[in-house]
């Protein structure tokens, strides 16, 4: 139970690191690591190509490191991790044990063969790394990298905005704003998500912020987009692109009220009020008589 739950753990921390096509850094763990995070691999159907990850031992005792794989998916909106074992498994790594002396690492082949008839598309999996370190039994070190495998033929990478929403008002230093992004085709595919105000003092857009949607899954894509200089109404336009071309975008008209245009909006009040004040006093000045009765 132990193992399952760190594999959970350390697999749904890869999810909240910022993803990228080129992403080659370890995930390291009590002193055991595992690198590449993530690894992407295209293979045609009745074909198998090879691959390699390395694991390392950062800790002063020799570990015996286990090696093995899951079949992953996510959760709408949430994109939470699940495991499964593997259906089908198309990953055999080649070397299920090693043993590691302290400060050394070790490449690790492993294969993807993809038998004729699976369907083209994307399949999702977990390659783990566990060890136990001697005389320590009750804790377990995991590290884990993300397996990306897609088999070439006829693939989509369409995709639906569900909902879009923003914030209406802001008082401070940003608008959030909210997507729901399915991914209605049958591969995995990168959004680019990003927002800006148009109008009268609005800032440069920001870098859009990169997130991976997975086959048939609703992806939750929170954003933000800086407040421009001067209060005042302004056009938004936020949404995302595909890494094939799509553009998903929504426009909405929001308003921009910092604290100190308040402030600014009060003095002028008050003084358009005394200034009111004292221009009645000097078109109708008080009689004599009021002022003696005063």
């Amino acid at each position: 139970m132990r193992r399952r739950a760190l594999s959970i753990i350390f697999a749904a921390s890869l999810l909240l690191t910022p993803l990228s096509a080129q992403a080659q850094t370890s995930n390291t763990t009590k002193g055991l690591s595992i690198s590449p995070l993530r690894a992407f691999v295209q293979v045609n159907a009745g074909a198998t190509k090879t691959a390699s990850l390395t694991v390392a031992n950062n800790t002063a005792s020799p570990l015996t490191v286990q090696l093995f794989d899951k079949q992953f998916s996510v959760a709408d909106y949430t994109y939470d991790y699940r495991f499964a074992t593997p259906q089908p498994d198309l990953v055999t790594i080649g070397i299920p044990q090693v043993v590691l002396q302290p400060g050394k690492s070790q490449a690790i082949a492993y294969t993807v063969t993809v038998p004729k008839d699976v369907t083209p598309g994307g399949y999702y999996y977990t390659l783990f790394a566990s060890a136990t370190p001697a005389g320590n039994e009750k804790v377990t070190l995991q590290a884990a990298s993300l397996l990306y495998v897609t088999v070439n033929g006829d693939l989509h990478k369409t995709t639906e905005l569900q909902s879009a929403s923003i914030q209406s008002v802001s008082f401070g230093k940003d608008f959030s704003y909210q997507l729901q992004a399915r991914n209605t085709g049958n591969v995995h595919y990168f959004v680019y998500a990003a927002g800006q105000l148009h109008g009268p003092s609005a800032r440069p857009a920001e870098q859009p912020a990169t997130h991976i949607l997975l086959p048939g899954k609703v992806r939750t894509i929170p954003g933000t987009i800086s407040a421009p200089i001067l209060p005042g109404i302004y056009k938004a336009e936020y949404g995302y692109k595909t890494d094939s071309g799509q553009e998903m975008l929504r426009s909405s008209l929001v308003a921009y009220i910092p604290p100190w245009s308040i402030a600014f909006l009060l003095l002028i009040i008050l003084g358009i009020w005394n200034f009111l004040r004292w221009y009645r006093k000097r078109r109708h000045p008080t009689n004599p008589v009021e002022q003696h009765l005063e």
